[in-house]
């Protein structure tokens, strides 16, 4: 009868406990914003330095209001680790501004965080309703010494009039700097049909008394190349009387027999160079009178 009675105690027990509905999950009272960036990091690519267009990217952030009351609130840049400015570890960084388009606020976290102004509009978000504001990412193209990936953590946050957070989200702040050069000429040329025109004066065996330079920008390290249409020889017209000839660029002779490639300084930064342009004039005994000429062909690759 002891056995018995135990039994019975303990399915009586147990019949409430199986009775029970199941928990239904209830929604927060209070207000509670979820922050997402599109895309998940702002990052300005392919930026050249040498080129017409401007370091800028527009971009977006949605906050959905998750919470049961209205949420009344600021979005605020913070940064995740001093000093501002973008940068890839060393050297100086980047400025930028960060710009709400749709209020025409600037809201860079210059000093470490988003100044609070009375201008700033408060985001009003019910319930389940969501909003979505543009933003524009401006870098200093001052600022731009080198090429490389140059980024900034930053850190979103809701926060109302007291200074009370409701939710935000990690930001990578980015701009890529693409290895870049450019190459232009300074002193004795003139232009002909796009085209630089070096008079190399009465040809004389040895140095040809013409000041011409080579200028060079680029980010960085860099390669010359270096092509000669006749492959090295001034050519009268189209006949076959020839006057050899040789380059140096910046010091260094360069072979005009076939492509030749003559490698620039190497370390990282910019790099504002002028390399003078010496021409060396061949036998020019027993040649017929009349203009040589020859097409050389100089390009840069940035490195």
């Amino acid at each position: 009868m002891l056995r018995s009675s135990l039994l019975l105690a303990a399915m009586l027990m147990a019949t409430p406990t199986l009775a029970q509905p199941s928990a239904v999950p209830t929604r927060p009272t209070d207000c509670m914003v979820q922050v997402t960036t599109a895309p998940a990091s702002w990052l300005i690519q392919g930026y050249d330095p040498y080129g017409s267009s401007l370091p800028e990217g527009t971009f977006s952030i949605t906050f959905v209001n998750d919470g049961g009351t209205e949420c009344r609130f600021v979005p605020l840049f913070d940064l995740s680790q001093p000093p501002f400015g973008l940068s890839k570890g060393t050297g100086k960084p980047i400025g930028y501004a960060l710009v709400n388009l749709t209020d025409s606020q600037d809201v860079t976290p210059r000093s470490g965080r988003s100044l609070r102004t009375p201008s700033l509009r408060e985001l009003i978000l019910a319930p389940n309703e969501s909003k979505t504001l543009l933003y524009k990412l401006v870098a200093n193209r001052d600022d731009v010494r080198e090429a490389g990936m140059f980024t900034q953590d930053v850190t979103i946050e809701t926060q109302n009039r007291n200074f009370r957070s409701f939710g935000g989200t990690r930001l990578v702040l980015g701009l890529e700097v693409l290895p870049s050069a450019r190459i232009g000429l300074a002193g004795a040329y003139s232009m002909s049909k796009g085209q630089a025109v070096v008079d190399l004066g009465e040809l004389r065996t040895g140095v040809a008394p013409v000041p011409l330079q080579l200028r060079v920008n680029s980010t960085g390290s860099y390669d010359l190349q270096v092509v000669s249409a006749n492959s090295g020889k001034l050519r009268l017209g189209s006949t076959e009387w020839t006057i050899p000839y040789t380059v140096s660029i910046g010091g260094d002779a360069v072979n005009l027999s076939g492509a030749s490639t003559l490698s620039g300084p190497t370390g990282a930064g910019y790099r504002r160079e002028a390399l003078p342009i010496q021409f060396v004039i061949g036998d020019v005994s027993d040649r017929r009178a009349g203009t040589y000429s020859d097409v050389i062909s100089i390009s840069v690759t940035a490195r």
